[in-house]
């Protein structure tokens, strides 16, 4: 048992039902380099870091920045909207006094224009995005940042996910990790990372993180 005094989150998957879009920008993406992308390249590939994804799909690295920008248009045009729960469960946790964080691999042009449509501006205390930390996921700094930002222990937060990426972070930060599906291709790997709790919805990791 721990006092917990923040709540972090994941931004794609586990709070915005992002994984369908991902998908879409993907197959068009590649299509653009001859490149055919289909559900079986999706589950095989799939990382919140997305380099990753364009290095197994053997995108040449010359062509990332010009693939990172036409991503970003594509992804710009899809609608925008949260996994069921995802308000309310923001809404209970900051009713219950817990500071509100958000750790994301995505860019800050992209995830601030999300919450803009989104209306969720002023839910997060502290954000940070792919441009904020040298390291990505699973490296913890981007969530050791964004605690020292909101001037809370590492062993005083819970960082909400959907990848295994996620969970092996909030490990190494010495947070407690809550797993949650998503709508990624990662579910045995994300149960195989083992988090610390394993919720199937937001509703469920809610309940957990108020009893803490």
């Amino acid at each position: 048992m721990r006092r917990l005094r923040a709540v972090l989150f994941d931004w794609d998957g586990t709070l915005a039902d992002s994984a369908e879009a991902t998908y879409r920008c993907y197959v068009r993406l590649f299509a653009g380099y001859g490149i055919t992308f289909d559900r079986e390249a999706f589950e095989r590939t799939y990382s919140p870091d997305w380099y990753r994804t364009y290095r197994a799909l053997g995108l040449a690295e010359a062509h990332w920045p010009q693939a990172d920008r036409l991503w970003i248009e594509a992804f710009n045009l899809e609608p925008k909207s949260l996994i069921p729960g995802a308000d309310r469960t923001l809404a209970r946790l900051a009713a219950a006094g817990f500071a509100l964080g958000l750790v994301t691999s995505a860019s800050r042009q992209r995830v601030s224009r999300d919450l803009e449509v989104l209306g969720l501006q002023a839910c997060f205390e502290a954000v940070a995005c792919a441009e904020d930390s040298p390291h990505r996921k699973p490296h913890p700094d981007p969530l050791l940042r964004t605690l020292d930002r909101l001037a809370v222990r590492p062993e005083d937060a819970a960082y909400v996910g959907d990848s295994p990426e996620d969970i092996a972070m909030a490990k190494a930060a010495g947070s407690f990790a809550v797993g949650i599906p998503g709508g990624f291709p990662n579910r045995q790997a994300l149960r195989a990372a083992s988090p610390d709790f394993w919720a199937e919805n937001l509703d469920q990791a809610t309940e957990a993180l108020l009893a803490l």
